[in-house]
């Protein structure tokens, strides 16, 4: 390590952390990177989605904190992740960074082999048009819960703990974001929308392809990653937005958007699901033991019986 802490060291600071910490305060102990580009990663277990591997989304937000570190962008940016392969929990791998022609890049590396990247550029970034969400929060059906995801673990105290639900249209959820999630003056933690649209998304594929399946691509767009929030915020995805990337329709392109309680734009997002049977025979007796039969069953028709 550079700055003196050898890696088993810094493995066990890591994951003995005390409850109650602000998620910008475990980012940045997990991706730690100097100026010099060349840092180490180490993700606790709160930081997970599937049992044993980063969230999704929770990969992007640590790499967009440890790129502010090599060229500080606290503004409007956008960030284009590549989910190469899952990156495994209380792991000690090594951070690269670096600039190229104004954006930052920063690779979390094992054994020289490339698992994540995410670049940032802070261009012009233009606001679109709010998309539709429902009016009644309670709408549609309830999408299960796990135990300690980082979006949607019941029991994870550093989560999100999310409840989404999904009808005919798409998937949504209005909640008012915990204590981790936000700064002392009540800012939200700019990391709430990469993994909060992450989770939204993996939805939004899984139910259109009816498949389990994982994260491939992200490119997230935060328009008020500062933004004030003492309000519920809304989530949203259709499923008329998501469309396959491929003639096997095993990737598929979501979009969703992250609004204010005012219905503010605060971040959008267009991210590739990937599909496939073989994710399935790992993921639907997991969801199966958490779902209602009958919602199990327009989840996922063709794993009910």
């Amino acid at each position: 390590m550079t700055d003196g802490m050898n890696s088993r060291e810094y493995s066990m600071r890591s994951s003995r952390r005390p409850s109650g910490e602000r998620v910008a305060d475990v980012l940045a102990s997990a991706a730690r990177l100097p100026r010099d580009g060349r840092g180490r990663f180490f993700a606790p277990s709160a930081l997970q989605s599937w049992p044993g591997i980063v969230h999704g989304g929770g990969l992007v937000a640590l790499l967009d904190a440890a790129a502010r570190t090599l060229a500080p962008r606290d503004r409007p940016r956008r960030l284009e992740g590549r989910l190469t392969s899952s990156v495994p929990i209380e792991t000690t791998l090594e951070l690269e960074g670096h600039t190229d022609d104004g954006a930052v890049i920063v690779t979390i590396v094992d054994r020289a082999q490339p698992l994540t990247s995410v670049t940032l550029t802070a261009d012009a970034v233009e606001p679109a048009a709010p998309p539709p969400w429902p009016r009644n929060a309670r709408d549609g059906w309830p999408l299960p819960l796990s135990d300690q995801c980082l979006a949607c673990g019941a029991r994870n105290p550093l989560g999100l703990q999310l409840g989404l639900r999904f009808d005919h249209e798409g998937v949504w959820t209005r909640f008012v974001p915990r204590p981790p999630w936000r700064r002392p003056d009540d800012r939200l933690d700019p990391a709430l929308p990469a993994v909060l649209l992450d989770e939204t998304a993996w939805w939004l594929g899984a139910l259109v392809a009816k498949e389990g399946g994982l994260t491939n691509r992200i490119s997230l767009t935060l328009l008020r990653p500062d933004a004030l929030a003492p309000g519920p915020l809304t989530v949203v995805g259709r499923f008329a937005d998501v469309t396959p990337v491929d003639r096997r329709r095993t990737f598929w392109r979501t979009h969703s958007a992250l609004l204010s309680a005012d219905g503010a734009l605060l971040a959008t997002a267009a991210i590739v699901f990937r599909a496939g049977a073989d994710y399935s025979a790992r993921q639907m007796s997991y969801f199966r033991t958490r779902t209602e039969p009958e919602i199990f069953g327009r989840m996922f028709p063709n794993y009910a019986s």
